[in-house]
């Protein structure tokens, strides 16, 4: 694992965050760590109008303290949120993230940076679109579990590995990535899959492209993948279908691109793979 991590976040590194937020913890200058940022902060009652710059880093936040209303808009309008213990939230990659608050109860947060390099890199190990979707019980105990172990000076080797974790998390949480095949027949299928997610390929097509015949080839993919190729397709379709959603495309357009027949056949097979419906994942 590498330890000097390339960070650019942007303008964020210059900002001066006095006026809403008191720094308690800082990573970089306690325990050393490299790998990844995680900061502490305290915040005053209310802010009006804050703008936190964009970053190709990946800024992930959890609030730890506090009550009252927030309003974010990273980047597709503002959407309301209640300040409350365990809130999770992040900035999307390369976009300004606006944010104003009022809280009724003395509010804090957990803030980590996560290099892209890193998730792009974990994203290719694991032949998966580098999607980046957040589990808010996850990271409503990980991220407060990362300040209290800079806050014990844990060794640089504990947030390496911390690092990969969250990056795999990050990958993965954006749908569970099928098992990756090593027979290069079932990975050209696998290619043909990706490339045609819009338009679906049949079964005699991904035969075709394997070189084998629809018989023969159901069988090799899925004793290469564990996975009928309709499964596998399909999940290679919701994931896409959560990426979209993340970067807040509309569901209809989502359902288009992703080759769904309609906004109801999308909403039936995501609520299958991920539990909730795309419109309630979207607004989340």
């Amino acid at each position: 694992m590498e330890r000097q991590a390339r960070f650019d976040m942007g303008g964020y590194a210059g900002f001066d965050q006095r006026p809403f937020a008191a720094h308690t913890l800082n990573s970089w200058a306690g325990p050393g760590w490299r790998a990844l940022l995680v900061q502490r902060f305290t915040h005053p009652d209310a802010a009006g109008h804050l703008v936190l710059p964009a970053s190709t880093d990946h800024h992930l936040w959890v609030l730890t303290a506090g009550a009252g209303r927030m309003h974010v808009d990273t980047g597709d309008g503002w959407r309301e949120t209640v300040i409350a213990p365990g809130t999770v939230g992040r900035a999307r990659p390369g976009v300004a993230t606006r944010v104003r608050w009022a809280a009724t109860a003395p509010m804090s947060s957990v803030h980590v940076h996560l290099p892209a390099g890193l998730v792009g890199r974990v994203a290719a190990e694991l032949d998966a679109p580098a999607v980046t979707s957040v589990d808010p019980a996850l990271l409503g105990t990980l991220l407060p579990s990362l300040a209290a172990a800079a806050d014990r000076g844990a060794d640089p080797f504990y947030a390496d590995s911390a690092a990969e974790f969250l990056a795999a998390h990050l990958v993965t949480a954006a749908g569970r990535v099928p098992r990756v095949a090593t027979d290069a027949r079932v990975r050209r299928a696998v290619a043909l899959m990706r490339e045609r997610l819009d338009r679906p390929p049949a079964v005699a097509e991904l035969a075709a492209a394997a070189g084998l015949s629809p018989y023969h080839f159901l069988r090799v993919f899925t004793r290469a993948t564990g996975l009928t190729p309709h499964r596998y397709l399909m999940r290679l379709r919701i994931g896409e279908a959560r990426r979209l959603l993340d970067r807040g495309v509309s569901v209809a357009e989502t359902a288009d691109r992703c080759g769904f027949s309609s906004p109801a056949h999308l909403s039936a097979a995501f609520l299958r793979e991920v539990g909730v419906r795309p419109s309630r994942y979207r607004s989340a």
